[in-house]
């Protein structure tokens, strides 16, 4: 071979290998400010199914409230709490997020707190200003993004939660060991939770951003190859003309 192809090789073969380089390194910078927003996405709709959750159960304690309705029975699907968790099956069945109510002082025990919604309730016993908590988080081997909000006792929620023995009667006959109860107003009563599956989401970017990365790595060799082919051209041209 050549001197002159030696060293046209050995330039193509570096300007590939940086161009290879430049490329993965953009691409991987892509993928995680793609993988950042779609996280802030989801986020910001977490909030919104919490904010939503939040004020149809203030809506519903309002309502028996004002309609003076016994808290019996009949009147019990119209509580929030069991409005709440008959929400979250049908929002789940819905879309895959998961709605729940939870509580340190739980009254049912599907409300009771995994290991990062007691961080949560840990946090926002500390600060009261604090008006979420979020994370990323992994499920039976599963990335997930937590979101929660803090619910507080309200007027309304005393009828429910004050001294076990004002209770309605059906609530101290379903749950014995219920814990919720000895609440004040004003009182961090627990939170809302939403837990979204975020692998999914995260590997349709990576896939697009690898597509996306062989098809320039591809164009690149072969702009680089053309380039090569036509300075090799060029110089025995040149070398031709001074023979």
């Amino acid at each position: 071979m050549p001197l002159q192809l030696k060293k046209n090789f050995k330039l193509f073969a570096v300007i590939v290998i940086v161009g290879a380089v430049v490329i993965l390194s953009i691409s991987s910078t892509n993928y995680q400010k793609q993988s950042a927003m779609l996280r802030e996405e989801i986020f910001d709709k977490c909030e919104m199914i919490a904010l939503e959750l939040k004020f149809t159960r203030e809506y519903l304690a309002e309502t028996i409230a004002l309609a003076n309705l016994e808290h019996g029975e009949e009147a019990r699907r119209l509580m929030p709490a069991m409005a709440g968790n008959e929400i979250g099956k049908k929002f789940y069945n819905a879309t895959g997020y998961q709605l729940r109510q939870i509580s340190s002082k739980y009254r049912n025990p599907d409300n009771k707190p995994d290991k990062f919604e007691e961080k949560a309730l840990a946090e926002f016993e500390k600060d009261k200003n604090l008006s979420e908590y979020k994370g990323v988080d992994k499920i039976n081997g599963q990335k997930v993004l937590r979101y929660l909000t803090p619910l507080y006792i309200e007027e309304a929620c005393l009828k429910c939660h004050s001294a076990k023995e004002t209770i309605p009667e059906f609530i101290q006959e379903d749950y014995p060991e219920d814990r919720a109860t000895d609440y004040t107003f004003g009182d961090l009563r627990g939170a809302i939770s939403v837990i979204v599956p975020v692998d999914r989401a995260e590997a349709e970017v990576k896939g697009h951003l690898i597509h996306m990365t062989i098809i320039t790595t591809i164009g690149t060799i072969f702009l680089v190859t053309f380039i090569a082919l036509a300075m090799n051209v060029s110089i025995r041209k040149i070398d031709r003309d001074k023979k």
